[in-house]
């Protein structure tokens, strides 16, 4: 299960910077000065665990490397000359690659760093404890399973058209097993499948083929150019500026299947052409309190600094009618619920993008604001604590 941990901020001031000289005139008549309101709760991601999978066996997609090594040269150290051999890392040794060599098989609880190096004839590992490719090539297949850590940057993955069948043809690389899975700024000539990480970070990558997606417990695919994006059974998944061509023949016409996602947000996708499949919803809820004299009218919401664009609906604790649009209106002594629909920002490249920064700004120009943080902490919230905003107010009232 994953729960969010919130951290919350209050604001109880009134501005006196000349900024805000001008709405103060404008009739207020000091009302500004009696407002106060906080947050007292909030959570996104509430109750999201991934859908389970199976994850598949080390040997049962290719047998071109295969799990069962002979006449394979050992590595326990460095290899910095280019050999045609295959390579055997043995269980729990550690070994580097910096020079061109054949196939690599990794042992259970092995360390496995390439740099700089091509593999041919392709590279499977098995429970391997960590797996790096940094500026590397794997000529073959790649099958990645059920390692504590694989880490993929600035590398290309071919299968040099040979027809490896994952859960479909022309795959390039498989990752499968619960351990993270980061892959930036690398090429995939075929399609990746990745299933059951804790962890998956994909991010300015090509993907020729279809790129998938599932059964992660956190998922952020952004700024990558992807044949078409294939995501099912995530427990919190996040997506943005990705271009996504529609051209994979085993989705034929489509461009993105958001399956069945326990939490899952959307932004500023490229979609050249093909259809989108499926729904994508991250909603957030955030309580506000009114403790001043005088009722607080909400006028305006950013999330991470960008005006909020999503669907939005509030109503008062107390009940009564629920409200699709600003203001949020709330009376002396009361609070309001509300409940948004977050969008991700063209800018998202944090690794791994983690919180979500809110702002609700006041007709008086005051404003509260916070950050709502992923975490597997069991608290959902954190009492506020009033406290002065030395920061510059988005453009308000």
């Amino acid at each position: 299960m994953v729960l969010i941990v919130i951290i919350l901020s209050a604001i109880v001031y009134a501005w006196v910077l000349p900024t805000f000289t001008s709405s103060e005139v404008q009739g207020n008549n000091g009302v500004a000065y009696a407002e106060k309101f906080s947050t007292t709760w909030g959570n996104f991601a509430t109750f999201a665990p991934s859908i389970p999978e199976t994850v598949a066996d080390c040997g049962s997609q290719d047998s071109g490397v295969g799990c069962n090594p002979s006449s394979y040269q050992t590595c326990s150290g460095t290899i910095s000359t280019s050999t045609a051999n295959k390579i055997l890392v043995p269980a729990n040794a550690v070994c580097v690659i910096t020079a061109n060599v054949g196939s690599v098989f990794a042992e259970p609880g092995s360390n496995l760093t390439v740099i700089g190096a091509t593999i041919n004839g392709g590279l499977e590992t098995d429970h391997a404890t960590s797996v790096t490719l940094k500026n590397s090539n794997v000529v073959g297949f790649s099958g990645f399973y059920s390692d504590n850590a694989v880490t993929i940057s600035g590398s290309s993955l071919n299968t040099s058209g040979n027809s490896i069948c994952t859960d479909a043809c022309g795959g390039a690389a498989y990752q499968g097993g619960t351990g993270p899975f980061t892959l930036v700024n690398s090429t995939v000539h075929g399609q990746l499948e990745s299933e059951v990480s804790s962890k998956a970070v994909v991010t300015g990558n090509t993907v020729t083929g279809r790129l998938e997606i599932e059964s992660a417990t956190f998922g952020q695919i952004t700024n990558n150019k992807v044949g078409v994006l294939d995501l099912d059974q995530n427990g919190i998944i996040v997506i943005s500026g990705n271009t996504i061509y529609g051209n994979d023949t085993y989705y034929p016409g489509k461009s993105i299947l958001f399956g069945v996602n326990r939490w899952c947000a959307s932004g500023n996708e490229v979609i050249v052409s093909g259809s989108t499949n499926g729904a994508c919803i991250g909603n957030i809820e955030i309580d506000l309190l009114n403790t001043g004299a005088t009722p607080v009218n909400l006028v305006s919401a950013y999330m991470s600094n960008v005006a909020l664009s999503g669907p939005i609906s509030w109503k008062l604790l107390s009940g009564g009618t629920v409200h699709n649009s600003l203001p949020i209106v709330i009376p002396v002594g009361q609070g309001a619920n509300v409940t948004m629909q977050w969008t991700p920002p063209p800018g998202l490249v944090t690794l791994p993008w983690s919180d979500i920064y809110f702002i609700f700004v006041s007709s008086h120009g005051n404003f509260v604001d916070g950050h709502i943080y992923f975490g597997y902490d069991p608290a959902l919230t954190v009492p506020t604590q009033s406290r002065p905003q030395n920061q510059v107010c988005p453009p308000c009232y």
